[in-house]
């Protein structure tokens, strides 16, 4: 087993702790879908057998997915020798686990059924994750010691993500950071 180190902005160190809520919220340019996607390959490469599912509340290519920003992480800490293979609508990873990319808007109550047994779920653009996804997802992701995690920019206070995460209570098991482009070190000059 190859080990990995990820070299974590300070302001992110909270998420690296087992929760059930993750969330990161902020400006553009501060980092929070770079370090959930590494937090994703870490985690598949920790836990062999991973099945892990992307989300975005409306998803109609890969190309609005995540996939893109997970194969490049993959390819930066050199792990397409330690279990993970890329192909066209999947990432398999250590121990036959996966990562799949879905859109929440194509969910029914019945269809959600397909992702239990997932252990992650991270929402990116959470902020356009409706009320209805939000109640659909929560209770299909249920395997012990799994995890759902929350990126977003801010919109309003009304939004569901907004609600859940910065409301005025937090679910058990919450963890929630705030980030900006001042938080990131590799943050472009440009």
């Amino acid at each position: 087993m190859s080990s990995l180190v990820i070299d974590t902005p300070r302001v992110f160190v909270p998420l690296l702790e087992p929760a059930r809520y993750k969330g990161a919220h902020g400006g553009r340019g501060s980092g929070k879908s770079h370090n959930f996607a590494e937090l994703m390959v870490e985690d598949c490469m920790r836990e062999r057998g991973t099945r892990a599912v992307c989300i975005r509340e409306v998803q109609k290519s890969l190309k609005e997915s995540s996939k893109r920003l997970i194969e490049d992480k993959i390819e930066k800490f050199r792990l397409t020798r330690s279990g993970f293979k890329v192909f066209n609508e999947v990432i398999q990873t250590p121990g036959d686990g996966w990562i799949i990319f879905q859109g929440m808007q194509d969910h029914t109550a019945e269809t959600i059924k397909s992702l239990e047994g997932f252990r992650l779920a991270w929402v990116e653009e959470a902020q356009t994750l409706s009320a209805r996804s939000l109640s659909l997802l929560r209770p299909t992701i249920r395997e012990e010691g799994s995890e759902l995690w929350f990126s977003w920019n801010p919109r309003r206070k009304t939004d569901p993500v907004d609600v859940m995460l910065r409301g005025p209570e937090l679910p058990t098991g919450a963890v929630v950071v705030r980030a900006n482009w001042s938080d990131n070190p590799k943050f472009p000059m440009v």
